[in-house]
């Protein structure tokens, strides 16, 4: 794809004004992980009814990454960020006085569809703002500054709840998407000066989804992000912390304290991927494959310990946990190579289809295996044999990964891989 070399300070414009929307999605998309008590008693439910609302938001987010994909590429990065975070505006502003069941659920869908316009929307802005050497680093540095939306929800969000109660956190929280959209009409642009790259031909929005699918570049991407992002998605969002309190015998402060250790690690070791993809093209996929693989024998020494493992054993593992994310990302980087211009939009949905498709399966599979060992309340050996069918989705992505690398290489001539 070609790229305009921009000069002066008005791409790094643009790029703080996009991530600052990703970090604004983060903190909208987590916010509820967060809140389950407030939650319930606000709803009127259980407690553990409350996962509802995160696999709901979750499979929204992932089945409208393709379409969000598509609108991208139609109508631009600037606009698609707009009805993103208007929506996500409007899906926080009803969570916030919603009291019932129902319609809690309306507004976390609102919020999840609108989330999914707005990371591969970043990106985009990325890759044609920049000159290829410098997108590596600032993929990674803008996936791992998400980060702060996360931390946003942690603390601050924390405290509004506990001092000011459901309405105004959650007004907070609208509050942010909105100043973050009024930053992005101001200071976004889709292009560089005379550079036009959306897609407004015939065939309608979705006219370029199969010829992405159909590229072997594309689907490596996919299998790439399966790779990396679906074991954390899965820890993350929904097993990680009952495993580490319920399996590993952590206290909730220290089942915490491992958590910034994941957050630390991400941000530190993205960056730091990025440079290596940059400088060793041909070996980013090859670099992906090594980041998850110790990640698995990580993983399978945790596993198989006796009894609980020790603690320097699970700060190892949320390192490696951490380093998974920054692997996935490589996924944009391939797309960023082959994949055309007026296309990358869907091409960047593709590949987090892959990675989110994969975490929620995971999640699923946990869950039902959880609840066939152990029903209500799985022992310690449940949560180990549950655990390990992330080691299966490892096995299959990784093959895929080879597979479709080996197509990439016999059909493009100049292949970096």
């Amino acid at each position: 794809m070609t790229q305009a070399n921009a000069g002066g300070w008005r791409p790094w414009i643009v790029w703080i004004a996009g991530t600052v929307a990703f970090i604004a999605a983060m903190f909208s998309r987590t916010s509820f992980g967060v809140a389950a008590i407030p939650a319930a008693e606000q709803f009127s439910a259980p407690v553990g009814a409350m996962s509802v609302f995160v696999i709901v938001q979750a499979g929204v987010y992932a089945a409208m990454q393709i379409p969000a994909g598509a609108v991208l590429d139609r109508l631009g990065s600037r606009m698609s960020i707009a009805i993103g975070l208007g929506v996500m505006t409007v899906g926080q502003v009803g969570l916030a006085f919603a009291t019932s069941f129902p319609l809690g659920l309306v507004a976390r869908v609102l919020i999840g569809g609108g989330d999914a316009l707005i990371f591969s929307s970043s990106i985009r802005l990325i890759m044609l703002w920049f000159p290829p050497g410098k997108v590596p680093v600032l993929t990674q540095i803008t996936a791992v500054a998400g980060q702060a939306g996360q931390w946003l929800s942690a603390v601050p969000l924390v405290m509004i709840l506990t001092d000011q109660g459901w309405t105004p956190a959650f007004l907070a929280v609208a509050a942010v998407c909105f100043l973050a959209w009024l930053l992005n009409v101001i200071a976004v642009r889709d292009a560089p000066p005379g550079i036009v790259v959306t897609s407004r031909g015939s065939g309608g929005v979705f006219a370029g989804v199969r010829e992405v699918m159909a590229m072997p570049a594309a689907q490596l991407a996919f299998f790439v992000h399966m790779l990396g992002a679906s074991a954390p998605i899965a820890f993350t969002m929904m097993w990680g912390f009952p495993y580490l309190t319920s399996a590993q015998g952590q206290s909730d402060a220290q089942a915490g304290i491992l958590f910034t250790i994941l957050v630390i690690s991400s941000m530190v070791i993205g960056p730091f991927v990025g440079m290596l993809t940059r400088r060793f093209a041909s070996w980013r996929v090859w670099l992906a494959l090594i980041i998850v693989a110790i990640a698995a024998v990580v993983w399978a020494a945790v596993l198989i310990w006796p009894g609980s493992a020790p603690h320097w054993l699970l700060v190892l593992l949320l390192i490696m946990m951490g380093a998974t994310p920054p692997a996935s990302n490589i996924a944009f980087d391939i797309n960023r190579s082959y994949v055309p211009a007026h296309r990358i939009g869907t091409a960047t949905g593709v590949a987090i289809v892959g990675g989110f498709s994969a975490g929620l399966f995971v999640v699923a599979a946990i869950g039902v295996l959880l609840g066939f060992l152990g029903g209500p309340n799985p022992s310690p050996d449940d949560f180990r044999i549950a655990m390990s069918s992330q080691l299966l989705v490892w096995v299959f992505a990784a093959i895929m990964v080879v597979r479709t690398r080996r197509r990439v290489l016999d059909s493009y001539p100049d292949a970096e891989e």
